[in-house]
């Protein structure tokens, strides 16, 4: 292989990687953040991409030499790095539908906020679980483990894998679990915000001289905000399991592309 073949390999290789991790970092959480610009982002990617290429060119991967081919494996190596990233991106999802639930129960639906890392409409309790989750993984060094399972990937999709993932039966369960997680993670309150709701709806049949509907809302309010207080002590748990059930879907990602 000639100086420039050499060139042109590694050049190549380096874009292929570039592209990858750049597919990532569009979605995943913390790095995608809206607030964080493009520039920077695609800094982060590049960075990273120095970092790990020594360790992925010493597999010495098959890199196609004409231009349409290379072009397919460039928009692969995208693909691959979207798919990672929404994964990543399925733990704010699981907290946003979280605060979606305790926000319709304590009645801020129409309150909705415009969410500070993805800058679209999502409900406030979900921007207030988004934002402390994001300082507990950041405290914790978490985005490292992101960063480690991204470099694992190529130990089970390296460049150029010759496959598309076929198995849309575990992304159709990914959502399920999904929505899942969501009602588990607001259960607590909303439960409780249901019950009171009960108990309103019973002494207002009781007593019906009360216009006990004037009131109610704001005692909701203050009711929710009680609660949620005394759970968070057992938030960081929470995270902690929705972080590690992530990294399993993540893992049987891998598993099943490979085969």
């Amino acid at each position: 292989m000639g100086l420039s073949d050499l060139l042109q390999w590694n050049i190549s290789l380096f874009i292929l990687i570039l592209s990858r991790w750049a597919g990532m970092i569009m979605l995943a959480p913390v790095f995608g953040a809206r607030g964080v610009p493009a520039l920077v982002r695609l800094g982060l990617a590049a960075s990273i991409t120095v970092i790990v290429y020594p360790l992925i060119s010493a597999a010495k991967p098959s890199i196609p030499i004409e231009l349409l081919p290379y072009i397919a494996v460039v928009i692969k190596e995208v693909l691959v790095g979207l798919v990672i990233g929404f994964l990543i991106y399925t733990l704010t999802a699981i907290l946003q539908g979280a605060g979606q639930l305790i926000d319709f129960q304590m009645g801020f639906t129409m309150g909705a906020a415009i969410d500070p890392v993805y800058g679209v409409q999502s409900p406030m309790m979900g921007n207030f679980q988004v934002i402390l989750a994001t300082m507990l993984l950041l405290a914790t060094n978490s985005h490292h483990f992101l960063i480690a399972a991204m470099l694992k990937s190529y130990a089970y999709i390296p460049i150029n894998p010759s496959n598309l993932p076929s198995n849309y039966l575990y992304y159709a369960q990914l959502v399920s679990n999904v929505f899942t997680l969501s009602i588990q993670l607001a259960m607590p309150i909303f439960g409780a915000l249901l019950v009171s709701d009960i108990g309103v709806g019973l002494l207002a049949r009781t007593v019906p001289q009360l216009n006990i509907f004037s009131i109610v809302f704001p005692v909701k309010i203050i009711f929710g905000f009680i609660i949620l207080f005394l759970a968070i002590p057992f938030f960081g748990e929470s995270v902690t399991h929705l972080f590690n059930t992530n990294m399993s879907w993540i893992l049987k990602l891998y598993q099943g592309w490979k085969q």
